[in-house]
């Protein structure tokens, strides 16, 4: 019964493994700039979900600073998944300071003090973007040019 058991069970356990097996691709260095119609796009947020097979935690995000410069992160690290990956801009979080009630004013002052908008929804979803690049190793840079 045991060899019965064993032999049935065995080709199941190895089928899984096999399937379980696979790792996701590596993170490389992830940086950029991003421009709307030639111009610096600041305070956006960056999204690299890459075409693969394992969860959303592999999703590779990033915030632009005043000159539209972007650093990916992923998993807890510096970069993106080495893969081709789908890419979509939009607005950035509101600062914490700013989400009360009582600073309406001064998130108004944020608001209009924002560059270059706003970003054409279009680059806001997957479905829309057409942004698309393949993360590569060695090749850090990705110059994401969004126009009206």
């Amino acid at each position: 019964m045991k060899k019965l058991c064993f032999l049935i069970i065995a080709p199941v356990f190895v089928l899984f493994a096999g399937c379980m097996g696979e790792s996701p691709p590596p993170i490389v260095e992830a940086r950029g700039v991003v421009t709307l119609n030639g111009a610096p796009l600041p305070n956006a947020q960056v999204r690299f979900i890459p075409q693969i097979d394992f969860g959303p935690e592999f999703i590779a995000t990033g915030v632009t600073d005043d000159e539209g410069n972007y650093q990916l992160q992923c998993s807890g690290q510096p970069g993106a998944c080495q893969a081709n990956s789908i890419v979509t801009v939009t607005e950035a979080d509101i600062p914490v300071e700013l989400q009360s009630e009582s600073k309406q004013r001064e998130l108004s002052v944020y608001l209009r003090s924002l560059k270059n908008r706003p970003i054409p929804r279009s680059y806001g979803s997957p479905a829309s973007t057409s942004l698309n690049v393949t993360v590569e190793a060695g090749k850090p840079e990705y110059v994401l040019d969004l126009e009206r």
